[in-house]
């Protein structure tokens, strides 16, 4: 077997069995985690009946025998333990900064309850001293102010950054570098490895452990285009973690599957304060709305494409007139606009011409040109002409 082939194998074998420990880690801190859980759970059903059994005994304790006050008793528990439970299951489906944004909003609501209450009667105190304030009145204005709190700090907590325990009290100077979480389309882009190799991108890359798994199912689908895309995302991933001065991190979310891919991404981008690197435009406006930075593949692409040099010929269709004389604007197939001196006498048409120079504005880049005439379209031919004898003597 050829050594190169053999390293590969190895390689591959070495990266199969890193994840596959990976995930035999998860499972187990996973498995003892709820083991923790189902101990805590246990112990406060026992610690519930005991203390409802207590209670039925000591309340009903002549009436009614042991045996009966243990059954009520061991009834309510078990009740008050099922309640519970559910609820804790219905818990799990929110993030720990949404619960800690109502408990926020649950205390501020009740200040502002307290002194609108306080306002109320103070103001009555002073026009009418005998008048006494309907309690129902201050019921519902409590109930409105505390409701009031909660929908204020949750419609503005990711931008005061109010939930404990995430409010940023360090300074700016002392914050950690913000990490990026790559998603499926950008481990697909060939570009973000040669991105990766330049340096820019080292000891940043998180690849969140449900993107792995995404892999992991596309590899196992029927679908043959699927499991093309996987394998290629596969190698792909194979190839960054060999690169040494990278530092690929896989890191560990816990989001319910049920969540589609593009929610999960977005909460873990907001979650550890992370740039989201992509390379389509499906994040753009969810981005916008949850305070989450993206970053697109395609626009670094077009960013650092090089413009038009001086003397370059281009063909360009003349598709308006432009504000001076004889002067016709068209555009380039990215939609960057040149202004062709000479260019508005051939409305409609696609000509030659040749740069002049560039400039960038607030509505983006601008290449101005010369529209080539007869005897210089004639010279441009003849220079590539003899350009091309001269490549046949050489040859």
């Amino acid at each position: 077997m050829p050594a190169n082939v053999s390293y590969f194998l190895s390689d591959n074998a070495c990266f199969g069995l890193a994840k596959s420990c990976v995930k035999l880690d998860n499972t187990y801190r996973t498995l003892v985690m709820e083991q923790n859980a189902w101990f805590f759970r246990l112990f406060f059903l026992l610690f519930s009946c005991f203390a409802a059994v207590a209670y039925e005994y000591s309340v009903s304790a002549a009436s009614g025998s042991f045996f009966s006050c243990l059954l009520r008793g061991s009834a309510w528990a078990f009740a008050i333990f099922i309640l519970l439970f559910a609820i804790e299951r219905r818990f799990k489906k929110y993030s720990l900064r949404t619960i800690n944004t109502a408990f926020v909003g649950l205390f501020v609501g009740s200040l502002m309850g307290s002194a609108v209450i306080f306002s109320i009667q103070s103001l009555i105190n002073v026009i009418r001293p005998s008048f006494e304030v309907p309690n129902s009145l201050m019921v519902v204005a409590f109930f409105a102010s505390v409701y009031l709190g909660i929908m204020l700090i949750s419609t503005s907590a990711e931008r005061w950054w109010l939930n404990i325990p995430f409010i940023r009290l360090a300074p700016a100077e002392q914050r950690k570098t913000r990490e990026i979480i790559v998603d499926l389309a950008a481990i697909e882009d060939t570009r973000l490895i040669e991105l990766a190799r330049t340096g820019l991108l080292d000891h940043l890359l998180v690849v969140p452990t449900f993107i792995v798994k995404e892999i992991q199912k596309s590899l196992e689908s029927p679908d043959e285009v699927t499991r093309t895309r996987g394998r290629k995302c596969h190698e792909h991933l194979k190839r960054l973690e060999c690169l040494p001065q990278l530092g690929l991190t896989i890191k560990e979310f816990h989001f319910h599957d049920s969540e589609d891919l593009a929610t999960r991404l977005t909460r873990a981008a907001k979650l550890t304060q992370a740039y989201l690197l992509t390379s389509q435009d499906v994040f753009s406006l969810k981005g916008e709305e949850d305070f989450v930075t993206t970053i697109n593949l395609e626009t670094i692409s077009i960013a650092l494409k090089p413009g038009a040099q001086r003397g370059e010929a281009l063909s360009i269709k003349i598709q308006r007139l432009g504000k001076e004389p004889k002067q016709g604007v068209g555009y380039l197939e990215d939609g960057t606009m040149v202004v062709v001196n000479g260019g508005g006498e051939h409305l409609g048409q696609t000509i030659r011409t040749q740069v002049l120079s560039q400039k960038y504005s607030s509505s983006g880049k601008i290449i101005f040109c010369n529209a080539v005439t007869g005897d210089e379209k004639r010279t441009i031919g003849q220079e590539g002409s003899q350009y091309s004898q001269l490549l046949s003597t050489v040859l």
